[in-house]
């Protein structure tokens, strides 16, 4: 959808036999499709995970983690520390890698860890990123609709101890 023509000679790209790719008939150059990596985290303390609620989707209602996208030059375990700071203002330790997920529409990667806060626990949530963000005891998360989301199965996770 978004590589139709070649960057260095302009001939109307092919899909490849072999990967998942469009070719240039013409040059040969190669275009593969572009992947975003980006983070979810379950920030975790004192049997307590952190949930939260995005801003601007009033349509959506479930809860979810933080997350963000990976900027150019950041290490992810950089990602994770920076998108936790930005969206409810804590410090976090001991990051664990869980899994990751691909999403073909999205174009990302998302890399899914579980931390734990490094000192105060207050939260100082961004109002433009997030409208809720509060600590939540394991008997009390509420999962999404549907299996197939890796926040989900974090959040499933946790309250299954």
């Amino acid at each position: 959808r978004d590589a139709r023509y070649c960057g260095r000679c302009g001939e109307k790209l092919v899909h490849d036999g072999n990967e998942r790719m469009m070719r240039c008939p013409d040059c040969g150059q190669m275009e593969y499709p572009k992947i975003s990596p980006a983070v979810i985290v379950g920030i975790l303390h004192k049997d307590k995970i952190l949930m939260s609620k995005y801003a601007g989707r009033d349509n959506i209602t479930y809860y979810a983690l933080i997350a963000g996208f990976t900027e150019i030059g950041e290490s992810i375990e950089e990602t994770i520390r920076r998108e936790v700071m930005e969206e409810v203002g804590l410090k976090v330790k001991n990051i664990r890698y869980y899994k990751s997920q691909p999403w073909g529409t999205a174009n990302d990667i998302l890399l899914g860890f579980y931390c734990d806060v490094d000192g105060d626990d207050r939260i100082t949530m961004d109002p433009e990123e997030l409208k809720y963000a509060e600590w939540v005891q394991r008997e009390d998360i509420v999962l999404q609709p549907g299996e197939f989301s890796l926040t989900n199965e974090m959040m499933k996770r946790f309250k299954e101890n």
